[in-house]
């Protein structure tokens, strides 16, 4: 039997946790913390595909969570989608230059996620 894709969300909201859980476990290995401090402990023993990664944080925000795990070649393998709620260009194009592969804007579509998802597994 093929292992499912693990993806580690990163994310201080509970409700936000849960549902995410909810909507991913059927078809990937989830974790969570919700701490930029605890993502960068756990990434190493999780070893994700794909980090789902809000970026208003308690202590070190997303983007510099993004910018540690891409200078880090251990997980240079790693895909990141941020999740936030600011939405605007500059927002995401600081993402995108801290090393995001997409960003996604809250409240979003679970179908909307799922496709970002299979997109970048198969790229």
């Amino acid at each position: 039997m093929q292992e499912l894709p693990k993806i580690l969300i990163v994310d201080d909201d509970e409700t936000n946790l849960r549902f995410l859980h909810e909507v991913l476990s059927e078809k990937y290995q989830i974790q969570s913390v919700s701490t930029g401090e605890e993502a960068l402990q756990f990434i190493n023993s999780f070893n994700p595909n794909i980090l789902l990664l809000d970026i208003m944080l308690p202590g070190i925000d997303g983007y510099e969570v993004c910018q540690k795990i891409r200078k880090d070649e251990k997980h240079s393998e790693v895909r990141i989608i941020l999740i936030s709620a600011k939405a605007m260009a500059d927002d995401k194009q600081k993402g995108y230059d801290m090393g995001g592969d997409a960003y996604i804007t809250k409240p979003f579509d679970h179908l909307d996620l799922f496709a970002i998802i299979d997109k970048i597994l198969v790229d």
